[in-house]
């Protein structure tokens, strides 16, 4: 007896033990993140980093960082991208939301069986079915369906019908370029309702965004009594979650379907993100009601600026199938109607038991008074036969506390092309003003309110019209998107003078033509108003000697040309007006004028026959010097100048040449007159020749002599001298 009884204690132990012993890991890869992502803005996901910026090239690039390192790449659509735990999905970029991501992130989570009793992170099993499984936690009651998972307080739980798988979510937080004021508000004021058994019950449920970004915000039933339905319907579509943009909000409707054999009080729970929302209602049978037509209003005032789109929830709820008419009266100058189920509507059909969720739409116009204004709504309703069963007036109020009146606007003009670059120099026409957008392709100019027609065009492009209304103080953002003509080029030289020096090999012209156009094309080459015996050649590359008539260029590409020019042998120096002329294959010219400036070479050559020469005191003798001209262009203004000793006479026959043609020569002569009484002996005389555009300078040397009766007197005169010294030492020796 005592061997038997020890093992049923030690079963009896056995099964007090919590089931996370039976624990096991398991991988699971779960979605932490679906929305936008900005650049500037930074995605934590746990020890993982994700942001967005754009690159040079103006593309979106994706960037994940973690223990394992960093990775990126471009974000084009579909991109996958997986680092460690972490793997993303891009979906498109908007400009002004940011990028789509869908994160998922793989967890490892533990499995228990699922049995009465079972404790594990905060949660405990206390009912199990072949269906569902019943948990408690901080006091909630949550019903989890087999198949089904929820998320509670970073967990996901999920039960296949024998065991409850748990994963800890990671710390999912995104961080904003700039602070975010406001936050989430749900208003929600039930607490405890009454229904009768068999009934569906509809309630509003609104969701405010009070901060400056958008966010993603998921609803989900938590726990619901067995044999209950309870869904939320957006525009009567059943959603899990939804995107509100800032500074707005939604209205959801919760129905509860209630079974009829219910009865007593019962919970339904669910959750806002991760609020816990418990809702009690008590189900007994009450007496039929008179028929009343119920009408939700959950704001009823609102303080607003001028200029912005204020939205008014509103709920109906008819006791039966009936047609309502609705009809918005605003202040004069102001837009107000209603939307149903996303659709400007007049006239709505319900359903008995159907909840109609409106949106009273109120456009307020940017010269709005100050002070509050009235909106009222009417709702008339209908039976099937065209019977009006009630009439209800709702009202609303705006409290303008800013406003724009008497401002001007601002217009703010972007002009790209079809890749989105922007088109810099373009001809904007506003009315009858022309402007122009700078190199970023952008015009920001300040306007009275009013209506303008405004014109964009640029060569090359299809000229775009836009009518745009402009409000009081209003900014508005103009985009302009050009599309480029199917054919179109432009020609450019690199500068509109071509020197060329005759009788010397010439630097090519530089030539470059621009596809601008949405095709490939082909441009023949060609050059009017050549001289006669010029010629002129194109070629691909600036030493090449093949020509060329005809060139291909690719859309959105430009190839150069080179163009080389070859005067006739007698051309003379100067301007000369030449075109170069460009014919795309589509039939468009393009002349580009140019002006050729032929150079001439300067070689002036002068020639002396005779460097020496001898010259008889007192008298003159001539020499010729020879100028030509070996360079190709003319010589002007020659002055020919000769200089000797102080004294003499030296005379240039031709003083002065006004000009001297290419291969032209011309003798001057030189007279120089030695004046009596120079002794001999060597002397230099200096020729210089200037022009406008050369100098040279030489001189000659001149030999004197004297005359020959000169030579007789002066040797008589030193033999008398001698006779003198001699006769002289013989009287004085004497003595």
């Amino acid at each position: 007896m005592r061997q038997i009884a020890v093992p049923v204690l030690f079963i009896l132990m056995i099964s007090l033990i919590p089931t996370f012993v039976f624990s096991n890991e398991i991988v699971q890869e779960i979605t932490v993140y679906s929305g936008y992502l900005k650049p500037g803005e930074t995605l934590k996901v746990d020890e993982y980093k994700i942001e967005v910026k754009i690159g040079v090239d103006g593309y979106p690039y994706l960037f994940v960082k973690g223990p394992e390192g960093g990775n990126f790449a471009r974000a084009d659509f579909g991109l996958k991208l997986v680092l460690g735990s972490v793997n993303v999905i891009t979906g498109r970029y908007f400009d002004d939301k940011g990028l789509f991501l869908v994160v998922t992130y793989k967890v490892e989570g533990e499995r228990y069986q699922a049995k009465s009793g079972v404790y594990f992170e905060g949660f405990s099993i206390f009912s199990v079915t072949n269906t569902s499984v019943e948990l408690k936690y901080n006091g909630n009651v949550i019903k989890l369906p087999t198949n089904r998972s929820i998320r509670i307080n970073g967990y996901l739980l999920k039960f296949d019908g024998d065991y409850i798988y748990v994963y800890r979510l990671p710390t999912v937080s995104l961080l904003r370029s700039e602070k975010s004021e406001g936050y989430i508000v749900v208003k929600f004021p039930y607490k405890e309702i009454f229904a009768n058994p068999g009934s569906s019950v509809v309630l509003p449920l609104t969701i405010f965004n009070n901060g400056t970004n958008s966010t993603v915000i998921t609803v989900s039933p938590l726990s619901i009594p067995e044999g209950w339905n309870a869904t939320f319907t957006y525009n009567n579509v059943e959603v899990g979650s939804l995107e509100i943009e800032p500074k707005s909000y939604i209205t959801l409707l919760l129905t509860v379907s209630i079974p009829q054999k219910a009865e007593g009080r019962h919970y339904v729970s669910f959750t806002i993100n991760s609020e816990v929302v418990t809702l009690e209602i008590d189900v007994k049978h009450k007496p039929e009601k008179a028929e009343e037509f119920k009408i939700e209003t959950p704001i009823l005032s609102q303080e607003a600026e001028a200029g912005i789109l204020l939205t008014f929830p509103m709920v109906v709820l008819p006791p039966r199938d009936v047609l309502v008419t609705i009809s918005v009266k605003a202040p004069e100058g102001w837009r107000g109607y209603a939307l149903y189920q996303g659709v400007r509507v007049s006239k709505i059909m319900l359903n008995k038991g159907q909840a109609g969720s409106l949106s009273i739409e109120v456009e307020v116009p940017r010269n709005a008074e100050l002070g509050s204004h009235k909106v009222s709504v009417e709702l008339k309703f209908y039976d099937t036969d065209g019977t009006l069963l009630k009439s209800i007036t709702k009202e609303f109020w705006v409290n303008i506390y800013k406003t724009y009146k008497g401002e001007k606007a601002t217009l703010k003009l972007i002009v790209v092309d079809e890749s989105g670059m922007p088109v810099p120099r373009a001809n904007v026409q506003i009315n009858e003003e022309t402007y122009g957008t700078d190199s970023n392709g952008m015009l920001e100019v300040k306007l009275d309110p009013g209506e303008y027609r405004i014109a964009v065009s640029k060569e090359g492009y299809e000229k775009k019209e836009e009518i745009v209304k402009l409000e009081d103080g209003e900014i508005k953002e103009l985009k302009v998107m050009l599309i480029k003509e199917a054919y179109y080029f432009d020609v450019e030289t690199e500068s509109d003078v071509y020197s060329i020096v005759l009788g010397e090999v010439s630097v090519p012209l530089t030539v470059t033509i621009r596809n601008l156009g949405r095709n490939d094309d082909e441009y023949k080459l060609k050059v009017e108003n050549l001289p006669e015996a010029w010629n002129a050649m194109f070629s691909q590359t600036p030493e090449g000697s093949i020509e060329i008539t005809t060139i291909r260029v690719e859309s959105g590409k430009a190839e150069n040309v080179y163009l080389r020019i070859y005067p006739s042998l007698n051309s003379k120096p100067g301007i000369y007006n030449l075109t170069i002329v460009v014919q795309s294959s589509s039939g468009i010219i393009k002349r580009v004028p140019i002006k050729v400036k032929l150079i001439g070479s300067y070689r002036l050559g002068v020639n002396i026959p005779n460097y020496r020469m001898s010259i008889t005191a007192g008298e003159e003798k001539s020499t010729t010097i020879a100028l030509v001209n070996f360079g190709t262009a003319p010589i002007t203004n020659i002055k020919i100048t000769a200089s000797g000793p102080q004294g003499w006479d030296i005379k240039v026959s031709e003083p002065s040449i006004p000009i001297l043609d290419p291969k032209d020569s011309v003798r001057v002569m030189i007279t120089i007159k030695v004046p009596e009484g120079t002794p001999a002996g060597d002397y230099r005389v200096r020729i210089q020749v200037k022009s406008d555009q050369q100098e040279w300078q030489d001189s000659i040397r001149v030999v004197v002599k004297q005359k020959s009766t000169s030579a007789y007197i002066g040797l008589l005169i030193l033999v008398l001298a001698f006779g003198i010294v001699i006769y002289m030492m013989r009287r004085i020796g004497r003595r």
